[in-house]
């Protein structure tokens, strides 16, 4: 009786060494288009067949997945929607919704032009804030499209004194500043940290560093903002740290410092991007994060920034690929 609780093969192959039994099963295969061969000690004529097939599955697969249409150059994926997501959107990129069969993410697809031709590129946000969401987004994206880059845009919070609201901070490296060893003494309870430091591509790092000098085309992205932005921005390349909060205590922000004295910035999902990418299956695509100042994690914090923030950040991921892939 037929079941439908078993996984059926997509190729079926009869194998048999007597002739009888191979003519009562050929009507039965034929129906199916499938085969049966015969077996013989003498003959390894059915090996020979079996072979070619088994070559013309793993060609057909390759060829399968080279034009998978799922397919993208680029992907992009932020942790809100609003504002990190929709600044992305707003790109000239001509970006158009498309959901996936069995995929609850709501995926956006578009292409741009670079110097040295057309890419396309996918772009979503994440189901919550956080360095899981973000990274279990990361390799959603990684495995279903399979781009040659992955990037992050989006907010942090700032380190007073280094960075200014606006500015964009391209990680390099990357870490969890949480990962490490809460221990109890008699002087009372204390953390020890042990950071595993993820660090940016060196080629797009070169290409960043040109950007970071571009300050007449950094300074038209604040001009274009159409709220009045009095502060030069400029672009930074140094150290941002991941963690599982939002901040508000400088007193946590003073103890993240300790773990890396360039320490730019903090917010909450970087590493987990770093991390997907780091793990993920041959071809592992390169790693961008950019994210923009919006407040710099104290009790006078407000979402006064937050717009802003999103705008640069995409703005400038825009600039690197446009003008520099």
């Amino acid at each position: 009786m037929a079941r439908d609780i078993y996984i059926k093969p997509r190729e079926v192959v009869g194998l048999t060494a007597h002739v009888d039994i191979q003519e009562e099963m050929r009507g039965r295969f034929d129906s199916e288009l499938w085969s049966v061969l015969h077996y013989s000690n003498s003959s390894n004529a059915w090996l020979d067949q079996i072979q070619r097939k088994i070559e013309h599955i793993l060609q057909t697969n390759r060829e399968r997945l080279t034009e998978c249409p799922e397919q993208a150059d680029i992907c992009i994926l932020t942790a809100l929607h609003a504002p990190e997501l929709t600044a992305v959107l707003r790109l000239p990129w001509d970006f158009q919704p498309v959901s996936l069969e069995r995929d609850p993410t709501q995926y956006y697809r578009g292409h741009l032009t670079t110097k040295h031709g057309r890419l396309s590129v996918v772009a979503a946000s994440a189901s919550r804030m956080g360095m899981p969401a973000a990274a279990v987004l990361a390799m959603k994206m990684i495995q279903t499209f399979k781009p040659g880059y992955i990037a992050m845009t989006g907010i942090a919070a700032g380190v007073p004194g280094k960075v200014e609201l606006g500015d964009i901070i391209a990680a390099d490296p990357s870490w969890d500043y949480g990962s490490g060893k809460n221990i109890s003494s008699e002087e009372g309870s204390s953390f020890e940290a042990a950071p595993h430091h993820l660090n940016l591509d060196p080629f797009i790092r070169s290409k960043l560093e040109k950007l970071r000098n571009d300050h007449s085309a950094l300074d038209s992205l604040r001009r274009h903002w159409p709220i009045n932005i009095a502060t030069p921005l400029t672009m930074h390349l140094g150290p941002l740290a991941s963690g599982a909060s939002v901040l508000e205590d400088p007193t946590i922000t003073s103890n993240i410092k300790a773990q890396h004295r360039k320490l730019l910035g903090v917010e909450m999902e970087a590493y987990g991007v770093f991390a997907a990418a780091h793990e993920a299956p041959h071809p592992q695509p390169k790693v961008i994060v950019l994210k923009s100042v919006c407040d710099f994690a104290n009790p006078e914090k407000n979402d006064n920034y937050q717009e802003y923030a999103a705008y640069t950040s995409a703005q400038v991921l825009k600039l690197l690929f446009e003008g520099h892939f």
